[in-house]
């Protein structure tokens, strides 16, 4: 079950590039049969370039992406250190030369940016960074390694962070960072990703015993929410693509988790 579940992440979920590869190879595949299959290829081909085409508009994006946040990410954080941990939504790598090198992906570089403006106002609360290395890339660095280097360039000491760097799902992220914060005897924390991912982590965290507090990484990056330019709310983007994507990707994830009894 849990191979054919990686399956469908990564090449069934629309939105995805591969998702637009496979099924537009059918379409195509489709226009070559008969009449009746090249009638249904063409309808099939262009209803696929409409949802990709609404996919990628910042305001389809936004809206998805409110439809699935949870309403208990909007309530006000409390006013006093608790601990901070930062989801590592992604890193991006580099191999040249004999190097490697790791970036984090936008939804992780918001997930630190969120969590150092809370650490700002908090400075004596603890990081905790979350993520292990990225499947199949032998040697490279973990998720956790690259959030807290980013920490550290922006300020927060290497005495405010700990590292959960073992963890490949969001799942295994709850788990072990659940057992981190259990075995420093804190029954709550403040949990930084983003926010059409929120719902699913709290719910782990709940699971695992451990009252997460919410602080969804907004859309800063890709959302014209800041400028005054209406337009740009209907020029596409590859960003607002993935996260309609991740949106749509939660909707299937939510019954699978329950199926495995990971969630209630």
């Amino acid at each position: 079950m849990q191979a054919a579940a990686e399956f469908v992440k990564e090449f069934l979920v629309p939105g995805s590039a591969w998702f637009l590869i496979i099924a537009a190879s059918i379409c195509a595949m489709l226009l070559y049969a008969s009449a009746r299959l090249r009638r249904i290829g063409r309808v099939l081909l262009a209803a696929l370039v409409v949802i990709y085409w609404l996919m990628s508009l910042p305001v389809v994006a936004v809206a998805l992406q409110k439809m699935k946040q949870s309403p208990a990410a909007a309530a006000a954080l409390p006013a006093q250190p608790l601990p901070i941990v930062v989801l590592g939504n992604g890193l991006g790598g580099y191999d040249a030369l004999g190097g490697h090198i790791e970036v984090p992906l936008g939804r992780t570089a918001m997930n630190i940016l969120f969590a150092l403006d809370r650490y700002r106002h908090y400075p004596q609360s603890m990081l905790i960074a979350s993520g292990g290395p990225p499947p199949g890339v032998d040697g490279g660095a973990s998720e956790a390694s690259v959030i807290a280097a980013a920490l550290s360039r922006n300020g927060v000491p290497s005495d405010h962070v700990l590292l959960e760097a073992t963890s490949t799902t969001t799942r295994e992220q709850a788990i072990a960072t659940s057992r981190l914060l259990a075995a420093r005897g804190e029954p709550r924390c403040i949990v930084v990703t983003a926010p059409q991912q929120m719902a699913r982590a709290v719910e782990l965290f709940r699971h695992e015993g451990i009252a997460a507090l919410p602080l969804a990484a907004g859309a800063i990056l890709w959302s014209p929410e800041t400028t005054a330019h209406w337009w740009l709310w209907l020029a596409p983007s590859t960003e607002a693509r993935a996260v309609s994507r991740d949106v749509v990707y939660e909707s299937i994830a939510w019954p699978y988790y329950r199926l495995r009894g990971w969630v209630s």
